[in-house]
Formats: structure tokens, sequence, C-alpha cells
């Protein structure tokens, strides 16, 4: 007997397995006999291949587009899906009907875009924007501010707990969280960009995916090159 492992019907690919000739024997052990030539046995077995589904939070952003874009080159592997803030970002990335509008500090917003999810890459981040009146013929260094809103704060920590919620919430399996290195030196530099203590709130995040119970990873990079 073939045994198949038993998997779900919400496949994406399916194929057949034919299996190898199997002998059959005639009643003497120690003479086999075949009237007719050895008989070939074909068994034909539905087979279903599964693929993962991931949802892309930050998708609109310049590392986001990326891994979106390369979830969705990989097909047959992954269902891919993306979660921008503004319409502005979803049409940047194409418009699909995969991807969704949402506000991570709403935790509410986000739920429908998690739902029947099996792996979650967090790449939303707060972004700190230079001061318009900075004129860099002048010397010095440029300043920076975080829009109302958007500080590390609601952003790096208020919003990636509830996106890490609404994972734990729907079942998803794996959650990929991509912060920054300096994270656990709260005087680092970038820390005082702002005011916003990006790195102290991105840590805070870190711990609360690392307490959660879902398999994690996290990656804080130092520096990305980003290429297509």
């Amino acid at each position: 007997m073939t045994r198949v492992p038993f998997l779900p019907s919400s496949s994406v690919n399916r194929f057949t397995i034919t299996t190898v000739p199997f002998p059959q024997f005639s009643k003497s052990t120690a003479f086999p006999f075949y009237p007719h030539g050895k008989p070939q046995i074909t068994r034909r077995i539905s087979v279903v291949a599964m693929s993962t589904t991931v949802l892309v939070t930050g998708a609109g952003g310049r590392t986001g587009q990326i891994v979106y874009k390369k979830l969705k080159e990989r097909s047959e592997q992954y269902t891919a899906r993306g979660l921008v803030r503004t319409p502005e970002s979803k049409e940047k990335i194409g418009e699909e009907d995969d991807v969704y509008i949402a506000d991570i500090r709403d935790a509410e917003s986000i739920v429908s875009a998690i739902q029947g999810v099996d792996a979650l890459i967090i790449l939303t981040s707060a972004v700190p924007k230079m001061k318009p009146e900075f004129d860099p013929s002048q010397g010095g260094r440029p300043e920076f501010y975080f829009e109302d809103g958007a500080f590390p704060e609601q952003v790096d920590w208020i919003g990636q707990k509830n996106q890490i919620d609404a994972a734990k919430a729907s079942g998803v399996k794996q959650i990929v969280l991509v912060g920054s290195m300096g994270g656990t030196n709260p005087n680092h530099p970038l820390n005082s960009i702002g005011n916003g203590n990006i790195l102290v709130w991105k840590r805070k995040a870190e711990q609360y995916l690392a307490d959660s119970g879902i398999p994690y990873t996290i990656i804080r990079y130092v520096l990305l090159l980003l290429s297509e």
C-alpha cells in the first residue's frame, strides 16, 4: 500500500505520482509463474502541493516592495499579500487585489489582511523627516522630526504590537520582524533623531514578539544594500 500524507483541500498546485512497477507472484514461493509476462500495476494518486501564504506589512517601503515582489515571483511556493498605509502606496506596487490598505496603529483595521496567513513579515517602521529649513551650504548637521501620529512609539511599538496580537489570534505560524542594530543600547545616537527613541521602541516590540509564543525570526540589520 502506498501511503500519502493528508493535505487540506485549499491547495494551489496538483500533480500526479506514478508508482514503480509492482511484481505479482504466483502461489508458489519457490517458482513464481507469470503466464503472460510480469504485470505492471500503475496507481494514480492525487497529491496536493501546498503554498505558504505570506503577508508583508510595510510593503510600500523600499525594502517591503522588494520582499513583496520576490514572493510574487515564487508563486509556486508562496501566496503573497501586501499591507500598505495609503492608496498611493498600493498604486506604487501595482494595485493588486492582494494588497490591503490599513493603519497598523488601529488594531481592527489589520484583521482582514492577516486572516488565513501562514507567515507574517513585519517591515513597518517610523520614518523621520528632515526639517525643511536645513541648508547644506551653511554647514552643520541636518535636523529631523517625526510627523504627528507617526512617532516610533506609535509605529514601532503600538503598531508592531497590534500586528503580533492579530497574528497570534489568527494562528500565524511564523513571524519575521525586521528591526535595526543598536536596540540594546539606550544611548545609541539613533535614539536622539527627532527625540523619538526609535531603537528603544523597536527593542520593546522585539521582546514582545519573543514572549508571544509564536515562532519568530528577528533581523537586526546594520546596512541594507537594496537591489532588484
